[in-house]
């Protein structure tokens, strides 16, 4: 649109409906202090002490990048005429005010840049098209923020993301990422899915194949377009399940805001002072550089 920067939030139509509930609100805001506290995270791990982990495992991988700003990309999942899953909120609606409260945090912080994958939330993308959108504002981090949801009946709920998959560019830095994510999610009160909240998806044809993150071979197959086309670290992040009583109580409710909501507010606040004090040695460039810092 003419006259709008591609860095604002995007837009959202107003419109004459029931709209999300104002404990389901709360739980978006608990969420996104969690994707906020990964971010300083993500930072503050790059100057910080090593992490003591075992021998050989892909967490002994630490990402190293140049000074901020970091050119951070926020997608919501769904969207327009696509609303996504369908259970006791509306994932599309769920994912647009995720979004949207992360990149006014991002956007209030100069340290980042935020960028978007669509001028409106009521415009129907397509994975591709977002992706496309994405890759030409040449980010550094990419998160698509999505829903999760079970048949009827089935009492399936926590939290699992996707980071791009072994042998791609950047696997290793998207894994980083994505245990920054599940970690905080997880001090926040939500079940992590899987190994450890992560995992990866493989298409073979239309049909989808979940693995866990254990399994490190490389595979031909794609996973999701925006993890395979965007050319930076990228995370897709299913923060609930849309479906189950218990996933939407827990992150929907004021009782929720004040047991999760305040303590991930403090980390924030710790995290930023900790990296504030700290600079990142800058390598030439501002983008990510693949290698191993031991």
């Amino acid at each position: 649109m003419a006259g709008r920067s591609k860095h604002a939030a995007p837009r959202r139509r107003k419109k004459n409906r029931k709209g999300l509930s104002i404990g389901t609100v709360v739980s978006l805001l608990v969420c996104l202090l969690c994707f906020s506290a990964a971010f300083f995270l993500w930072k503050a791990a790059l100057a910080g002490p090593k992490l003591n982990r075992e021998a050989g495992e892909e967490e002994d991988f630490r990402p190293v990048v140049g000074d901020p700003p970091y050119r951070i990309a926020v997608d919501a999942g769904h969207g327009g005429s696509d609303p996504g899953a369908q259970g006791i909120v509306t994932e599309s609606e769920m994912t647009a005010q995720t979004a949207q409260d992360l990149l006014a945090w991002l956007e209030a912080d100069s340290n980042y840049i935020p960028l978007i994958s669509r001028e409106s939330y009521d415009v129907t993308a397509k994975p591709s098209e977002r992706a496309a959108a994405i890759h030409a504002q040449n980010p550094d981090l990419m998160l698509s923020i999505h829903g999760n949801s079970a048949p009827e009946g089935s009492t399936a709920s926590g939290f699992e993301c996707y980071p791009s998959v072994p042998g791609r560019t950047w696997h290793k830095e998207s894994y980083y990422f994505a245990r920054q994510l599940a970690e905080k999610m997880q001090q926040a009160g939500a079940t992590l899915r899987g190994h450890g909240g992560i995992r990866y998806i493989y298409y073979q044809g239309e049909v989808k194949q979940l693995v866990e993150s254990t399994h490190t071979e490389v595979r031909d197959e794609r996973s999701f377009t925006l993890l395979e086309d965007v050319n930076c670290p990228a995370v897709l992040a299913e923060q609930c399940f849309v479906t189950s009583e218990e996933d939407v109580a827990q992150f929907g409710s004021e009782e929720a805001k004040l047991t999760s909501g305040m303590p991930e507010k403090t980390t924030v606040r710790q995290w930023r002072a900790l990296t504030m004090k700290r600079s990142v040695r800058t390598l030439g460039h501002s983008r990510w550089i693949h290698r191993c810092k031991v």
